[in-house]
Formats: C-alpha cells, sequence, structure tokens
C-alpha cells in the first residue's frame, strides 16, 4: 500500500507532449500489427496469408515463389538488404529487382483478379435478368 502510495504520487505529475503520446501510440500499435501476422500462419513461403482480403489472398498467391520470399523477408521480417542476400544466397541487385518484379506482379495480379470479378458480377447480373 506504502509503495503504491509513492508511485501515484511520483506519477501524478508527470505531463507528456503530444508528439511523445503519438509515439507511444504508433509503437503499440505496430507491436500489436505485427503479434496478429504472427498470430496467423505466415511462413516465408505463404506471404499470401497476411491477406484477409480474398483478391489480395489471390493476387499474392500467384506471385512466384522467390519473389515472395523476398517480399515476406524485406516487409514481414523487416529484414535489411545485406540480411536478405546472405539467407537467400543472391546479390544485392537479384534482390532489389526480385522485390520489384513481386511488387509489381502483385500490382497485376489484383488489377487483372479485380477486372475478372467485375464480369463475372456483370454476368451473375444479367444472367439474374435473363431468368
Amino acid at each position: 500500500m506504502k509503495n503504491q502510495k509513492r508511485l501515484e504520487n511520483y506519477t501524478k505529475d508527470i505531463r507528456l507532449p503530444n508528439e511523445e503520446i503519438k509515439k507511444l501510440l504508433a509503437e503499440s500499435y505496430y507491436q500489436q500489427s505485427i503479434q496478429k501476422i504472427n498470430d496467423l500462419d505466415v511462413t516465408i513461403n505463404h506471404l499470401e496469408n497476411v491477406f484477409t482480403d480474398e483478391t489480395y489472398y489471390l493476387a499474392m498467391k500467384v506471385v512466384p515463389l522467390l519473389e515472395r520470399k523476398v517480399l515476406y523477408l524485406s516487409y514481414v521480417e523487416n529484414l535489411r538488404l545485406n540480411d536478405i542476400c546472405k539467407r537467400l544466397k543472391l546479390q544485392k541487385k537479384e534482390i532489389i529487382s526480385l522485390r520489384n518484379k513481386g511488387i509489381v506482379h502483385f500490382k497485376n495480379n489484383l488489377t487483372t483478379i479485380s477486372k475478372a470479378q467485375k464480369i463475372k458480377r456483370k454476368g451473375g447480373d444479367m444472367n439474374e435478368g435473363n431468368q
């Protein structure tokens, strides 16, 4: 009880600047996000499991495996370029190229899948109207 009262006396006058509060909140949010990712079944071979949206999942699923590995190491494990090079036994320019190709493939896949879903929806609407 005595320790709690002493702690209250120390903490009652603590005032944090807004920037410090924002930083603490951002760190907390970041840690929660990382924990959510860790709770998923995400491995270096299954980056697509990060996505709950089916479109994003499918778009990542068809990105070539080596490109997915580079994206996983870059964005999920947050490794530096040198560390990725060592892990995959590739040169820096190869890693950079694979990461860029992975991003391009993902974006193109998203576009293609979105278009296909729109066509499918329109086709479904037309078929319903004919019945």
